[in-house]
């Protein structure tokens, strides 16, 4: 197979795996991919093109070259294969990975636990990751419900955010809002609670992603 040929298979195969829910190949064969597509086209900017894909996309894949060597085994093994997991999974050191690893196959931490865990680590320092994975988990079976969210840079009116949520619920339905850093946390009454899951379904969004859509708007 000549070097145009073999270009060519590599194209098709990026192309296969980032455009359907059920990819062919796993995450590091993936990232294996678009590094020699890359290799062959000088940049990630001229995969992108080729391939279609945003740069930011492909970064999401490459990032399972910064896991350690335990949880890439898990990612070639499939134990372990949502491109979003690995892209928040790649800032925490070996022994957090392994433990968040653990977590995720067993079915108890999912994308969006892990997302905030990073910044909750950040504000929590004294805590010790497998402490902030129970924290985040129990947050879902207390009376109290609790959501984490992350805080875009350029959002630095809190109280207009806080009053969104008012909104929604009513004042008296939120027990506390606070924002630390990027790092904001909301804690609802039941009553609370029922009223944004109700408004939630409305918008046809899990609960989860209608608290995003409101942080985000």
């Amino acid at each position: 197979m000549n070097r145009k040929e073999d270009q060519e298979n590599i194209i098709a195969r990026l192309i296969a795996n980032t455009r359907r829910k059920k990819r062919p190949d796993n995450l590091i064969e993936i990232a294996r991919d678009i590094r020699r597509l890359e290799n062959n086209l000088g940049s990630l900017k001229t995969v992108s093109e080729t391939i279609g894909i945003v740069p930011d996309m492909l970064r999401q894949f490459l990032s399972v070259e910064r896991l350690c060597p335990e949880v890439e085994r898990l990612v070639k093994e499939r134990k372990i294969d949502l491109v979003n997991i690995v892209h928040y999974m790649r800032n925490f050191e070996p022994q957090a990975q392994r433990l968040i690893a653990r977590e995720v196959i067993a079915g108890r931490l999912s994308a969006n636990d892990i997302r905030v865990l990073a910044p909750l680590q950040k504000s929590l320092p004294h805590l010790s990751i497998d402490k902030l994975i129970s924290r985040v988990q129990k947050s879902r079976d207390i009376k109290v419900y609790v959501a984490y969210f992350l805080v875009p840079l350029r959002s630095k009116n809190t109280g207009a955010l806080k009053r969104r949520f008012e909104k929604i619920v009513g004042k008296a339905e939120i027990v506390s809002f606070t924002v630390k850093g990027q790092l904001g946390t909301l804690k609802l009454t039941p009553v609370g609670q029922k009223k944004l899951r109700e408004v939630a379904k409305k918008h046809n969004l899990s609960l989860r992603k209608f608290v995003d859509m409101i942080v985000l708007k």
